[in-house]
Formats: structure tokens, sequence, C-alpha cells
């Protein structure tokens, strides 16, 4: 054992070891350090033990998943000013875009989106715009055709680049200055982007509804299968939208929905009606199907479906973040457009507007058959006509033998809209014929099927495919 020496006097080591550790902690000083790093400890292990009661207290029953409390939940996301708030902060802009918007929102919102892209196109401002054309009027249309040249050389639709110049001589003009020279813009009509586009076949159309969903199956079915536009489903801003109510044939008994009569009518509304007029059209048998599975669906969940209720409506089950949409009942225009696209990607590159043209083009066939008249075709599209005078004249009412007759010829007309159900019926139509028994011999071996032998020696067969 090891000896240390103290003012003079011999310790073993450890005895040592115990005075110096009294000496030290018997000083004021070191007293105090000890005292703050043990309450610093127990203030940290305090606060651990916190945060594991809070934890425990928000977690779910189900899962390691935190619980989600939508009210609660403010994001940066949330309270972030978009460009659009920038632009419509200032008092000039604000007015020129209301005074848009009292004739169509979407148009108002298009046009603004655009002038912004101009200015920054061409690091200029919607206010040094307005100077120069007050200034030298020759000069902004200069800006203007030079934009063009430059939009042309990047391969630019033609209809993107009129939109922009639609949009800039619309501020101009807000402010009354007059682009007087006539702007050219080459192929002006043309779109390439939908040059190759076509409407979908009958094994298309059957694939592309397999791989939707009940939803995105309701919505390319009232799109497809009744002629609406999708801004009928869901207005852009989510503030309207088609309602049960505008489904009035639809009947909910003991928690499960039907049509009275098939093919039901679909009522759209003044204020949902691109055109400004209520109308009607039908929808087909398959697309009947469609929208009641999905209504139905939403009845087995606990919904409970009102005449104010949505036909299409945000998921209740998945809580999305909808930005300044939060709430409402309805989806936006652009959110159904994407579901559509969703179902149609990566096979279909069509846009979500083909099924609508789809309903168009195959009444028109129909009508060529001799299925349904012209004026019938034009009014189930929304389109402004002969009949659309006459039940805007007579304030949305049809004399009742009218609408028989237009729900009957929409009837006839199903098989052109329900390719992909018609063709699967042409295929299990059995083909019977009666032959020799000579003419059985060689059939057997061709695939038809004895079915009976007749009184007079012949043999009944049919083809396989109808078995």
């Amino acid at each position: 054992m090891n000896n240390i020496s103290i003012s003079g006097i011999f310790f073993s080591s450890e005895k040592c070891n115990r005075i110096i550790f009294s000496k030290i902690f018997s000083d004021p000083l070191a007293r105090s350090l000890k005292t703050k790093t043990t309450v610093k400890s127990q203030i940290l292990s305090n606060a651990a033990d916190r945060l594991d009661e809070d934890r425990k207290a928000v977690r779910s029953d189900v899962g390691k998943k935190l619980t989600h409390e939508q009210n609660q939940t403010i994001t940066a996301k949330q309270n972030k000013i978009t460009k659009k708030d920038n632009l419509l902060s200032n008092k000039d802009i604000r007015r020129w875009y209301d005074n848009l918007a009292r004739s169509s929102i979407v148009t108002a919102d298009v046009r603004l989106r655009k002038l912004s892209l101009f200015c920054e196109n061409n690091k200029t401002t919607p206010f040094e715009i307005v100077k120069l054309g007050q200034r030298d009027s020759r000069a902004v249309a200069d800006l203007i055709e030079d934009s063009i040249t430059t939009m042309e050389k990047q391969h630019k639709a033609p209809q993107y680049i009129k939109a922009i110049v639609t949009s800039v001589k619309s501020w101009l003009h807000h402010f009354d200055i007059e682009v007087k020279r006539k702007i050219k813009i080459a192929n002006a009509d043309s779109t390439p982007s939908l040059a190759n586009e076509r409407v979908p076949d009958d094994i298309e159309l059957k694939e592309l509804f397999n791989r939707a969903s009940l939803r995105t199956g309701a919505i390319m079915a009232l799109i497809g299968k009744a002629g609406l536009r999708p801004e009928v489903l869901g207005k852009h801003d989510a503030s309207d939208g088609l309602m049960i109510k505008d489904l009035p044939e639809l009947d909910i008994v003991l928690g499960i929905a039907r049509f009275q009569v098939v093919p039901p009518k679909v009522i759209v509304r003044k204020t949902l009606s691109k055109a400004g007029h209520t109308y009607f059209t039908f929808i087909s048998e398959s697309g009947t199907e469609k929208v009641l599975a999905y209504l139905n669906e939403r009845l087995a969940s606990g919904e409970t479906l009102t005449a104010e209720s949505p036909v299409i409506a945000p998921s209740s089950k998945l809580i999305t973040y909808r930005g300044k949409h939060q709430g409402k009942k309805f989806m936006t225009t652009s959110v159904i457009c994407q579901q559509v696209r969703k179902a149609m990607r990566p096979r279909f590159m069509w846009r979500p507007y083909v099924l609508r043209a789809f309903f168009d083009t195959q009444l028109l066939i129909a009508e060529s058959r001799g299925k349904i008249a012209h004026d019938f075709r034009v009014f189930f599209m929304g389109h402004k006509g002969s009949i659309e005078a006459k039940y805007t004249t007579n304030k949305s009412i049809l004399s009742k033998l009218l609408t028989d007759e237009m729900r009957e010829a929409f009837r006839k007309s199903q098989e052109f809209l329900d390719l992909e159900v018609t063709t699967k019926k042409e295929e299990n139509i059995s083909t019977e014929k009666i032959v020799t028994v000579e003419e059985f011999e060689k059939m057997i071996t061709e695939g038809w099927q004895y079915v009976a032998t007749l009184p007079n020696d012949k043999i009944l067969v049919k083809n396989s495919r109808g078995s």
C-alpha cells in the first residue's frame, strides 16, 4: 500500500482520498456547483418524464400513430400568402379582377395568372405596362409583339400565346388604353396538343373503368355517360356542385340508394351551367350502376345523404390538407380532373374532358342511325338550341310527353354509350343454326355444340360462345 505525506504526516492512499474529497466538498463554491448539477439533472429528468407522459396522452389506441386533431392543426402552409393574394392586395388589380369575375371567376383567375406570367417573362410589373401604354401606345404594342416572337421561338402553343395576349389587352383596356395595332399569332386557332386525341373504344373504356375507384368511376360515368362538364360536379372554388336533389328520381330506402326510373334524369342548375341556363340530361344504365355503387358505399360507411349532400364528395375517411377549401363539402374542379387523370395514367394520356367528347361522339352516331333527334343531343350537351329556348321560356318545364320522348330516345342510344357492356353482351349471345347430318359432323370440329335433333332429321347446333 502506498503512503502519501500531507503536512509532514504520512497517510495511506485510501485515507488520503477520503480527506481530499472531504476538503473539496466542504468548500462553499464546490457545494454550490454540486447543488446546481444535481438540480439541473433533476429538471432534465422531470422534463423527460413529462414528455413521455404527453406522448402517451396523445397516442391513439390503434397502432403507434399520433392521433390527428384537425381543429388544432395550424401549419405554415395554411398561413402562406400566395402570389395571387399579393397581386389582389392592390386595389386596381382587385377592381379589374372583380369586374372579370362577375362574368366568370374562372376567366378572372386565368387572366390574372397570365398577366403575372407576362410580367415575369418581360421583367416588368402590371403598372409599368400601364405607364408605358399611357406614354406611348406604340411601345406597348412592340412589347406584346416581341413577347409573341419569343414564345413562338420557344414553341409555345398558339392558344397559350393567345391567352397571354388577351390578358394583357384586358388589363390595358381597364385603364382605357386600346392597342389599335392588329397583332397576329400564327395558327391562332390550332390545338397541336389535341391533334392526335381520340375518344376511347370499347376495350379501352372497359379497362379505364376497371382501373378506377368507386368515386372516380362515378365521376367518369357522370362525364362520359351523362355528358356533364367536370365543373358541374364541383366548381373551381368548391362553392357549389351537383347535389342529391339534382337526381330527382333517386330514392334512399332503408339505407340503400336506387333509381325509380332508368335512365334517370340529371338536372344541371343555372349556377352550374357554363352557358348560364338550366337543363337536364340522362345517364346510361352502366353509368347508373357506377353512381349507385359509390353512393351506397358512402351510405354503408355511415354517411347520411340529404337533398343538399354532394353527389361527388371529398373523402371522409382520409383527412387531407385542402387549403382554403378545408371544410367545404364539394370537391374543386381541378381535384375532380386530377382523380380522372390518376385513373388514366400512365396507360392513357387523354384529358379528362375526352369522356365528354366520347358522350357527344356516341350520340352523334346514334343520331346518324335515327336513334335520337339532333335537338335532343344538343340539349343533353348543355348547348343552346330550340329545346333549350323552349325549356327556358317555360321556366324549366317541358310537357310530360316531350320528356318521355327524350327519355326513350336516350334509352335507344344507350348501346352506343355503354360500349364496354354492349360488347360483353354480344359475346354472350348464343348463335344457333339448323344443319343437316353431313354439315353437323364438320361443324362439330369447328367448335359448334349439339342442341337437339329436329323432326325433319335436321340438327340444331349452337356456337360454343353461347354456352
